[in-house]
This record gives structure tokens, sequence and C-alpha cells, in this order.
């Protein structure tokens, strides 16, 4: 990433405003090579372009014209993987076992604290980046989840053909796939369908489904690139909605499965003739869309508007009313009741 990018500079966790701190904001993985940016650079650094524009669509805005993020009001931590567009399992793994417990840049006193609720992926791992193993990175994903952290990954450019999402990390139960929408809802050509296969599960894939095709963001040297295409544009669009939620609901930060099930449920449903599996295309989620197109108005809403809790009439005995004065009634304590997120309908009814 260009990390001083106007669009990206002032979302920077390591910038005060004055000064940059990258201790705990930053971490490569690459110790060997690095293109433009060498290896173990002490700085967020973009050797290929496309990290800087990923990050733009989830929380770019340079004040003016160019707000480009899903969620200009998150800051943002980073983590190099690849090494010029190429990794593998160990830089990948190392970025995963950094983002649960970020250090300082020399790499000591790891601290959970400091972890990020959202984890955007555009990247895959092929077999010719050492993936031969579909599992490899199977355990340190449920690891993440585990520690409360959402890992989002772009489905894959493979499509159209059916079980085409068949690269770590996005084949995971643990993480969540991203398909790749145009402006029409529309599925992208290139965007990886399911069902998993690779690794036997049959697993439905991608779970959502965001625009990934003509997306405008930021790149290297303080400029801005339209026109990019692939499931890389569609991840980071869920992964700054997700962003957008936890500051409407900071009590859902670490609740992996309730920022899953709000997106899901507030999806614009899509459907396609293209049956992929066992599971045909007019079903909703399906291995094309998955529960279908992001709508993040709708999700935001499914979490700040109240629930409404209909209480049924009570079924005792109501209590006789006293020759005092009303404030004096012996009502039932409520105050230890937890109602989070939702208005009480109540009725009271008296002796005649």
């Amino acid at each position: 990433y260009q990390w001083d990018h106007p669009a990206l500079k002032n979302q920077y966790r390591g910038w005060n405003g004055s000064s940059a701190d990258h201790d705990y904001s930053w971490h490569d993985s690459i110790h060997s090579g690095g293109g433009v940016c060498g290896a173990d650079s002490a700085f967020p650094c973009d050797d290929h372009g496309h990290g800087t524009h990923t990050m733009g669509t989830m929380v770019g805005d340079d004040g003016g014209t160019n707000q480009i993020g899903m969620a200009p009001g998150a800051r943002w931590i980073g983590c190099r993987n690849m090494n010029q567009g190429n990794g593998t399992p160990t830089t990948y793994s190392e970025c995963y076992q950094w983002f649960i417990a970020p250090t300082t840049v020399a790499g000591t006193n790891p601290d959970p604290a400091m972890a990020p609720d959202v984890i955007n992926n555009s990247w895959g791992c092929p077999v010719s980046e050492g993936c031969t193993d579909p599992n490899v990175m199977l355990t340190i994903v449920d690891n993440v989840r585990a520690a409360g952290i959402m890992t989002v990954h772009s489905a894959g450019n493979s499509g159209s053909a059916c079980s085409t999402v068949n690269e770590p990390s996005a084949i995971y139960d643990s993480s969540y796939s991203v398909g790749a929408t145009s402006s029409t809802d529309a599925i992208a050509s290139f965007s990886s369908r399911g069902p998993v296969t690779v690794d036997g599960s049959n697993r439905l894939k991608p779970d959502i489904s965001a625009p990934g095709v003509g997306i405008r963001s930021s790149y290297p040297g303080s400029t801005y690139a339209s026109g990019w295409s692939g499931t890389s544009m569609a991840g980071p669009h869920v992964a700054g909605l997700v962003a957008l939620l936890i500051s409407a609901r900071p009590d859902w930060a670490g609740n992996v499965d309730q920022l899953e099930n709000t997106i899901n449920s507030t999806a614009i449903g899509l459907t396609t003739a293209q049956q992929c599996g066992t599971v045909p295309g007019s079903q909703i989620p399906n291995n094309t869309f998955g529960y279908g197109r992001i709508d993040a108005f709708a999700a935001y809403q499914a979490a700040v508007i109240p629930t409404a809790v209909s209480l049924s009439d009570f079924s005792g005995s109501p209590a006789a009313m006293p020759a005092s004065a009303l404030p004096m009634l012996a009502l039932p304590a409520v105050t230890g009741l937890a109602l989070a997120g939702a208005y009480v309908a109540s009725k009271r009814r008296r002796s005649s």
C-alpha cells in the first residue's frame, strides 16, 4: 500500500496527523526480493499496485472529490504477503498470524488488542505457489475466525465454469468468500463459481457477491485508476461494509456469525439459469451469487433499527388495587432485563 496516498493517509492507524509510527500497523512477510519496496520494508509499501487499489475501496477518501471507499471513517493496517504479485503458503500464513496479534515493525511484543475487526484477502494461492494441499491454511484461517476476526476473501477469477472456487483460502468454511457483479447485478463472467470440490467438501461458494467490474480506486503515485475488474475488487466492498456495521454496532465487533448473517439476510437475492452442483440456480443461496449482492443500507438498517417485541398479557392473578396512591403499587422489578436493540410493548391489567 502507498500509505501516504491522499485517499489513505488519514485513515492509516499509524498516522496521528503529524507523524507516522508503523508499529502494530504494518508487517512485511517478504524477506527477500520485494521489487521497488525491497525486503522487510519498515513502512507500508506497494510493489504491485493491487494493494493500494483494494485499500482505497475499503476506506479511501481524500477529503475532496475522491471518496472512493465504503468506510472512509475506518482505520486500516496492513501486511504484505506477496512479492510483486506472488505469495506462498508461508507468507500468507505469516500475515494471518500477525493480524491475530500485531507486533512492532521489528516483530516484537505481539498484542491481540491491536488486532483488526476484519481482514480483506484479495488473493488466491494456486498450486503454482505451493498450495498443493488445499487445506494447507485451514487451521490458521479457522484460528483467525476463532479470534473474532472476520476473514473476507475474493472467490477467484477462474469462472464461468462450476467448481472454480478452488484455491485457499476462499474455499474454507471460515472464509467469507465474495463473487463479483456488474453494475446491472449480472455475475461477472470471470467470477469463480462453487461448489468447492477440490477438498471434497462440496461446499457452497461464494457466500456473497459485490461490485467487481469497472472499479475506480487509489493507485500508487498518489493517483487513481479506473476500470479495474476482478473478485479482488469485490472483496474490499464487503470488508468496508463490515467496518460500517461495526461502527453502527460496536457490540458486534468479534461476532463474526452476526456480521455474516446480517449481510446475508439483507442482500439482494440474485438467481441464475446456471446450476452448479446440486443447488439450483433459482435457489438462494446458490453457487453463482451466494446469498446475492450486498445491500449496505439494508444491512445498516437491520443493525440499528430495533426489533419490536410484543409481550403477552400477564397470566397470573392481578394485583389488588391498594388504598394508597398508585405509585406505591408493588409491581415486579424489570431492571434486570437486557433489552438491547428492542422496544417493548407492555400491558397493565387491574382488578375490577
